[in-house]
């Protein structure tokens, strides 16, 4: 039974964090070990918001808090991980890397088994099922030009985070994605900045900033 996690920005309600609370539990913040995705960027753990993303985490209370390479480090640390985060940067990238190393199938295994992931802004994208609406929406974007956009695929729900931010930059996204959907006849769920989705198996609980 899946059990994810998706938002536009980390922790950015205390509905969102108690949300990562339930992932974590009953394992207590002394034990757990959460481990950071951080091949979205280019400079993987130098990048400040990897840094930063960290910090906030052991902030929360946590003490074994761990930046992942996946094209460098050690990765049976999925394994033995209490809660995966695939934090935010650029879809494309993250995914060509994943693949490139395997991860991408090792995640979706792990996440079938139960195993908790925390998905934020590129990271919730990809745990969905691919990135073709970023591929029609974004083509300037997409400088890897992967083969196949297939994601993870842990989830059928597919995810536009920073919804509001976007739109005020470009007014006609909300035609856009509209188009999109009746194209493809499949469904697309807009995120803002402080909401985010907390998936159970079957059971998907939206959370609001005053949740």
């Amino acid at each position: 039974m899946v059990k994810l996690l998706l938002s536009s920005r980390a922790f950015s309600t205390v509905a969102v964090t108690d949300a990562f609370f339930t992932l974590v539990a009953p394992v207590a913040k002394n034990s757990a070990r959460i481990v950071i995705i951080v091949n979205s960027v280019s400079t993987g753990k130098n990048h400040p918001q990897m840094v930063a993303l960290q910090q906030t985490v052991q902030q929360l209370g946590y003490a074994h808090v761990q930046l992942l390479d996946v094209l460098t480090d050690d990765l049976a640390a999925l394994n033995t991980a209490t809660v995966i985060i695939l934090n935010g940067g650029y879809e494309f990238l993250l995914l060509k890397n994943l693949r490139e190393t395997h991860v991408l199938e090792r995640l979706r295994t792990l996440a079938l088994a139960g195993k908790p992931i925390y998905g934020i802004s590129a990271g919730a994208i990809l745990l969905g099922p691919d990135l073709d609406l970023y591929a029609y929406l974004y083509p300037e974007d997409h400088t890897e030009q992967l083969a196949s956009t297939t994601a993870i695929n842990t989830t059928t729900i597919r995810i536009y985070p920073h919804y509001d931010v976007h739109c005020e930059v470009k007014p006609q996204l909300p035609q856009w994605i509209t188009d999109w959907e009746h194209k493809t006849g499949v469904t697309v769920k807009r995120l803002t900045n402080n909401r985010g989705l907390l998936v159970h198996g079957s059971q998907i609980q939206m959370i609001d900033s005053d949740s």
